[in-house]
């Protein structure tokens, strides 16, 4: 009699670690890469923002979540809703608030109201209000 394991009970112990291990490496990529939804990321504002007196908002914002959109823009209070995709990375939006803001003011500040699979952000904002 032969003694230890037979060869083909061997060859399919290393098939299955193979393949274990071949999910486990696919998992772990694709949950870097944010493929899963994953709730761990950021919404921020890079530099500064700009906005004109019917509203319209330029701003670069750094995403780091692979399915977040702008939902609303809350001013002094007010909600105004919006649909606005955002792009994972660094990239600069111009954005139509629906508010409308008189002379005399220097500085306006908003919040954007974004939402992931998982979460709803409140990105602050404070923009410098330029001539249309």
């Amino acid at each position: 009699m032969r003694k230890g394991l037979s060869d083909s009970l061997t060859m399919m112990i290393v098939i299955l670690a193979s393949v274990i291990l071949a999910i486990t490496v696919i998992s772990i990529l694709f949950g870097y890469l944010g493929y899963f939804g994953s709730s761990y990321g950021e919404v921020r504002q890079i530099g500064t923002a700009l906005i004109t007196q019917d509203g319209k908002l330029n701003i670069t914002l750094e995403n780091s979540f692979s399915n977040a959109k702008i939902v609303g823009v809350i001013y002094s209070s007010t909600l105004h809703n919006i649909n606005y995709p955002l792009l994972v990375g660094q990239y600069k939006y111009t954005i139509n608030t629906g508010f409308t803001f008189p002379n005399g003011l220097q500085t306006v500040t908003l919040t954007l109201v974004i939402v992931t699979n998982q979460n709803t952000i409140y990105v602050p904002v404070e923009a410098q209000l330029v001539n249309s």
